[in-house]
């Protein structure tokens, strides 16, 4: 059913060009992992307060998706993720075609510890001035409780191959905090993640709705 999924996706775009709708709906295609073949659609940089008033009700745009994508869809599921500002360096513009996708399961009563761990290894590349750049991501409901979700973004297959620009995490706190404090950050992480997962997806900018500005 991909053809006529990506038919009706297109289609709903024009719906939405038509409602005006003012936030952008973004699409993704999942490239590796368990998911692969499925899609991601999701809105970003919304506040809480803005779905009590979006500009195209929830019911209307169900009444839309139904119709025009329903009968393609075998499961449909729904999360919510809290954007993490403090621990992120998100790029400049969002041109990467592919974005690597790294889910963290922390252990029960462990995420202060990894909070905190986080927020060293991105104080420490700010103050080395590393050329990174990653958002942070917390799981607010849909899913198991202390998901953090880790995202970076690739231009091309080619940004996937090792730069030498970029030290292994282990260096970089070593260079800004000492050893010791460096092997207390990479020990609180080492002991409060349980699992992590890595998946790849890819923007398809053709089935996504992008408003003009």
């Amino acid at each position: 059913m991909v053809q006529q999924y990506e038919a009706g996706r297109k289609q709903k775009v024009e719906w939405h060009k038509q409602q005006k709708d003012t936030q952008p709906l973004f699409v993704f295609e999942t490239l590796t992992g368990e998911r692969t073949g499925t899609y991601l659609v999701g809105r970003l940089g919304q506040h809480w307060a803005d779905m009590d008033t979006p500009s195209v009700t929830d019911a209307a745009d169900l009444v839309e998706y139904q119709k025009a994508i329903g009968a393609t869809v075998d499961k449909l599921v729904t999360a919510y993720y809290e954007y993490m500002p403090k621990v992120s360096n998100p790029p400049t513009e969002m041109n990467g075609k592919y974005t690597d996708i790294i889910t963290f399961h922390v252990r029960y009563g462990h995420n202060d510890d990894f909070r905190s761990a986080i927020a060293r290894v991105h104080e420490a590349r700010t103050q080395l001035k590393t050329p990174t750049h990653y958002n942070w991501y917390h799981l607010v409901t849909g899913g198991p409780g202390g998901t953090y979700v880790l995202t970076i973004e690739h231009a091309n297959w080619a940004s996937f191959e090792d730069d030498p620009a970029i030290k292994p995490l282990r260096d970089v706190l070593r260079e800004a905090f000492g050893e010791q404090e460096a092997m207390s950050v990479i020990e609180r992480i080492n002991s409060s993640v349980e699992s992590t997962y890595d998946e790849l997806i890819e923007f398809r900018p053709d089935l996504s709705y992008l408003p003009a500005k």
